[in-house]
């Protein structure tokens, strides 16, 4: 099937993925220069960026999803999930790239007042921060200070966020910071206050860097595990990704139909969100800083202040403990019941086709379905709860034709829009021997920069987070006894008022709730709600005086 989308058109970032090991994330705010509001040394700076000299037509410095593709297509790694080869940074083959994307204050700025533009998508306009602690479960108390607003800044004043990210990739380190040194130089950022004041035309305010596990080639050397593709909890991460009609290649038998190109992509088929012309091709973009407590994970029963009472110190242990008295995750590690609360083991393998077996047969696969309708807990398998299957439930949505419940849910699915293109890295560096003693705020930190896209916050990054992770009842099933519960890796407690988060599980053929408290080992920092534009609007829209 011919594409809607161009991949010439999109930003790689969105499709197929910037290749990388290396990834740095640059929030910025664009600089008034010639104090009219009209931006323009910023967009004249943006033009040279966005296009090439010799041919206006080509997108100059952005990396294009088609040149991903082929780049991918030429060394390999176009299956994420299957081509995770971990190459010596001397062996990896150059591909330096820059994406850009732009907060609702960036393009108010740029393209024109929020209520002219149309964009429809009022969770860009107001930012992550307003959507996830006024209408969400973010605290401000627990959120990074770069992600909220300055002690005693002005209620009814968001000026403090930023205008726009830039996403920089690379396949080595040293060629991260020279593509970083590049772009400054191109907005006329040199690093010194009074030169900069008067030239440049951007403002860095954050820097956050990423990169994939053993990323420096080190453990390779030395003969250890390769982890490229694994978060710091162990788990092999961004394996399930849906397949995009007339981009991906059609899906395999078993596995989840073709998610249509308007769910990620502006003005496509599958997108009701009547967005203007321009914005065609463009993806909504959210960025999420998640710190990933480890050692809480693993259950070293470490005390962390300030939640020092002995009920909330509980969960701590929570993995280790918790299985010893469950007869069936008794394995004296508590692997089995961490792989039961992701859907995955460690190694890819998916719950719904190994339940069983601690050394997993399936690692990647993706050509399952969660039994729908089930009468013993060995049909279920899967925990209703379990990380993957709340993020995306796959059969527990779908359509009967004819009021049969005997027949395939692969065949009755319902094309559901609450899906995402998830592009996340690691952070922070490997664990060292003898860190698990130090007190937590003497570790270091490591987590995920969680970035995801959509073509509408309201059904992708908000819907998953707020409605399907913490809701207790989705999806409620025939032959549970008791309520399936709420995802234990991100669902969110962080205040008092909010439900207690618990996970269902059957022991045997027992049901269980198990009693997550306040679930120590995720720590939501904060984040921003982008617009990633299609080139073609970077080259018009995004760089021309507005009207």
């Amino acid at each position: 099937m011919p594409s809607e989308v161009d991949p010439r058109n999109i930003q790689g970032s969105i499709w197929p993925r910037l290749p990388r090991y290396y990834e740095a994330f640059l929030f910025f705010k664009v600089k008034d220069l010639e104090d009219d509001e009209s931006y323009t040394t910023f967009k004249d700076h943006l033009r040279k960026l966005v296009t090439d000299h010799e041919d206006p037509t080509k997108p100059g410095k952005i990396a294009t999803g088609a040149q991903c593709k082929a780049h991918f297509e030429k060394h390999g790694g176009l299956d994420e999930a299957h081509d995770r080869v971990d190459t010596l940074p001397e062996e990896r083959h150059t591909f330096n790239a820059i994406n850009v994307a732009f907060s609702g204050k960036g393009t108010t700025k740029l393209v024109g007042p929020y209520d002219e533009l149309k964009l429809r998508d009022l969770l860009h306009e107001r930012g992550m921060y307003q959507d996830m602690v006024f209408e969400g479960p973010d605290e401000t108390e627990s959120l990074a200070d770069e992600y909220k607003p300055p002690k005693n800044w002005p209620a009814n004043n968001d000026n403090w966020r930023c205008d726009g990210l830039f996403i920089v990739a690379a396949q080595r380190e040293d060629e991260l910071e020279a593509t970083i040194k590049d772009l400054k130089s191109n907005f006329g950022i040199t690093g010194d206050p009074q030169v900069d004041k008067d030239q440049a035309s951007a403002e860095i305010t954050l820097v956050k860097k990423g990169h994939v596990r053993n990323a420096d080639g080190k453990a390779q050397r030395k003969g250890q595990e390769n982890l490229r593709g694994k978060e710091h909890f162990g788990f092999e991460d961004q394996i399930s990704q849906p397949a995009i009609q007339g981009l991906d290649p059609p899906p395999k038998e078993g596995e989840p139909p073709a998610t249509a190109p308007g769910v990620i992509f502006l003005n496509r088929t599958g997108d009701n969100t009547k967005s203007p012309e321009w914005a065609t091709d463009g993806s909504y973009l959210a960025f999420r800083e998640i710190e990933e407590n480890v050692h809480e994970f693993n259950q070293y029963g470490l005390l962390w202040s300030p939640y020092e009472s002995l009920r909330l110190m509980r969960s701590y242990r929570f993995v280790k403990d918790e299985s010893k008295k469950l007869d069936s995750f008794n394995d004296g590690t508590g692997e089995k019941l961490a792989a039961y609360m992701i859907g995955r083991w460690k190694n890819g393998s998916p719950i719904a086709l190994d339940s069983e077996d601690s050394v997993a047969q399936h690692p990647f696969a993706n050509n399952f379905e969660y039994k729908y309708h089930y009468n013993t807990p060995k049909e279920l398998k899967c925990p209703i709860a379990a990380h993957i299957r709340k993020m995306r439930p796959r059969a527990d949505l779908f359509i009967s034709k004819d009021g049969n419940i005997n027949v395939s849910a692969e065949d009755n699915y319902w094309n559901n829009t609450n899906v995402i293109l998830r592009r996340s890295v690691t952070f922070g560096p490997e664990i060292e021997e003898g860190e698990e003693k130090k007190p937590r705020e003497e570790r270091p930190k490591r987590g995920i920069y969680f970035l995801c896209y959509q073509g509408d916050f309201r059904n992708g990054f908000n819907f998953l987070t707020s409605r399907w992770a913490s809701n207790e009842v989705f999806a409620g099933k025939e032959g549970l006894d008791t309520r399936p519960g709420q995802d234990p890796i991100v669902s969110q407690r962080n205040r008092p008022d909010h439900p207690e988060p618990k996970f269902g599980v059957f022991d045997g053929g027992k049901p269980k709730q198990l009693d997550l408290g306040y679930l120590p080992w995720i720590d939501q920092r904060g984040g921003e709600y982008f617009f990633t534009p299609s080139i073609k609007a970077l080259q018009s829209v995004f760089v021309d005086p507005v009207e």
